[in-house]
């Protein structure tokens, strides 16, 4: 198999995989929940909600460099 095409099926195999996670990281989102009356409590679930709105930023640049990538092989055809 050449080069460029394994490196193609490895890149659409990444995207595919970070499509699902996306999936998943919004769907946990989307579940809203009651905060805490304790205000210790309350601090330290708003901290993790920044845990997978942070995930996903960083899951959007890689699908995005992923996209260029997989467009300049596409040119290259």
């Amino acid at each position: 198999m050449p080069n460029d095409q394994r490196t193609r099926k490895e890149l659409e195999q990444r995207r595919d995989e970070i499509n699902a996670q996306l999936n998943r990281v919004n769907q946990s989102l989307k579940n809203d929940f009651e905060l805490d009356r304790d205000p210790e409590e309350q601090a330290i679930e708003v901290e993790q909600e920044d845990v997978p709105i942070t995930m996903e930023d960083n899951l959007r640049a890689e699908l995005e460099q992923i996209e260029e990538r997989l467009q300049r092989l596409g040119e290259n055809d």
